[in-house]
């Protein structure tokens, strides 16, 4: 706490505000927002163009066999990718952010296109290419420009204004060159000090706009949530049946063969007269069982390690690592524990990827990282193997489908003779 001098009053003083105001005018907010204006004129020209051209060509070729479609098709996902870019333009240059309308995820690229036409979100977005950013771009572009053009034009009056014609008449009435000359000044620098609020209104108003038509309502968001519902349901129902089939075959291609050729063996060791063969077929049953106690124990680590129960994933994946074949170097930062479910999808994708690192990628050597970033927990695997690794293969398929369920992200960057890595970042709530 700072102590104030006696008599200093607790509010702000006159210097004080009049130290403030030019420093929030002329501060940082202001150059961005002119940046952010003049940058929505340009892009503004370049929607126009592109969406006023691509409708007016491609709709008459709509009745010639349905050639303009192509063309119609271009003009939307262009339009979607400029919402895209409005979003990242808005986020890093005004440091605010919204969402955009997704893209249908499914059925064929022709199917997806045709359900994107007959969306709302569609129009909006052809809407704010063709009209909104250009109006509001060329609007806002020319009173930025004139209250920042004029200000400078003003306020340099006294370096031209002897050159002009009636350089000492303002309004018709002749004051002097003198008095002409601090009355342009003055007016600059009013100018000067209004063009920063102009930028920020305009880019306010802006903004406004892309939210208003590139934001998907809540009815919208609603229905991409039910949608991406029903995929994670369904994939986790394939998932779920496709681990169930595999503890099937594990254990009857494994354990139960175990206990079977146990059995036999005891059979014949009750069956034997000789003692010395019969301690010998003791002896082949009791190496037979605790290999099948070892296949068992690997069984029911696939279901869920214990380990990672009562250790936490930070043991867990360690274990993992030090079990693969190939050499990982192991980075893990966790302060604290996430939920079961997430430390659970976070294993059974480290798993999934060493093994697969171990199989396919001819690496010698990989890198584990697992981190919490902020609310997220962030599981990387990368590898200097051959790289080429598919990503819409039957393994990372059921890796994204369990890793959708709790609404995380799953990327694989995977150039061929480059490598691969794999990063899932999984909500994070303890």
């Amino acid at each position: 706490m700072v102590a104030r001098p006696p008599g200093h009053p607790g509010g702000l003083t006159v210097s004080g505000v009049v130290s403030t105001v030019p420093a929030r005018t002329f501060a940082s907010e202001a150059w961005t927002a002119t940046a952010y204006v003049a940058l929505s004129g340009a892009l503004g020209t370049v929607s126009f163009l592109v969406a006023l051209i691509g409708v007016c060509v491609g709709t008459p070729l709509l009745i010639v066999a349905l050639a303009g479609l192509p063309i119609l098709w271009f003009v939307f996902a262009f339009d979607h990718t400029l919402a895209k870019l409005e979003r990242n333009r808005a986020a890093s240059m005004l440091g605010v952010d919204f969402p955009v309308r997704r893209f249908p995820g499914t059925g064929s690229p022709p199917r997806r296109m045709l359900n994107w036409m007959g969306s709302r979100g569609c129009w909006l977005e052809l809407t704010y290419a063709l009209v909104a950013l250009p109006l509001l771009g060329w609007l806002g572009g020319f009173l930025t420009f004139c209250a920042w053009g004029g200000g400078l034009a003003f306020i340099s009056f006294p370096a031209w204004g002897w050159a002009a014609a009636g350089a000492g008449s303002l309004l018709g009435a002749d004051v002097g060159f003198a008095a002409s000359a601090v009355i342009h000044v003055v007016t600059g620098v009013a100018l000067l000090c209004a063009a920063p609020w102009v930028s920020r209104g305009v880019a306010a108003v802006q903004f406004a706009m892309a939210r208003l038509l590139l934001e998907p309502s809540d009815r919208e968001r609603l229905t991409a949530r039910v949608d991406t519902l029903e995929q994670t349901r369904a994939g986790m129902v394939a998932a779920a049946d496709a681990e169930r089939r595999r503890i099937e075959r594990d254990l009857h291609d494994g354990a139960q063969q175990r206990l079977v050729a146990l059995a036999m063996t005891l059979g014949r060791a009750k069956a034997a007269e000789d003692p010395d063969s019969a301690r010998e077929l003791l002896d082949e049953a009791h190496r037979e069982s605790k290999e099948a106690l070892v296949e068992l124990r690997n069984l029911a680590r696939g279901i869920h390690p214990a380990v990672l129960t009562d250790r936490g994933l930070d043991a867990a994946v360690s274990a993992l690592a030090a079990r693969c074949s190939v050499p990982v170097a192991v980075d893990v930062d966790l302060p604290s524990r996430a939920a079961p479910t997430v430390e659970a999808i976070a294993y059974f994708v480290v798993a999934e990827a060493l093994t697969n690192v171990a199989k396919h990628s001819h690496a010698t050597r990989a890198r584990l990282e697992v981190k919490i970033l902020g609310e997220e927990l962030s599981v990387e695997v990368c590898d200097n193997g051959r790289g080429g690794a598919d990503a819409d293969g039957a393994g990372l398929r059921g890796l994204r489908d369990r890793v959708r369920a709790v609404d995380g992200i799953l990327m694989v960057v995977s150039p061929p003779g480059e490598g691969t890595t794999l990063r899932v970042e999984l909500p994070c709530e303890p």
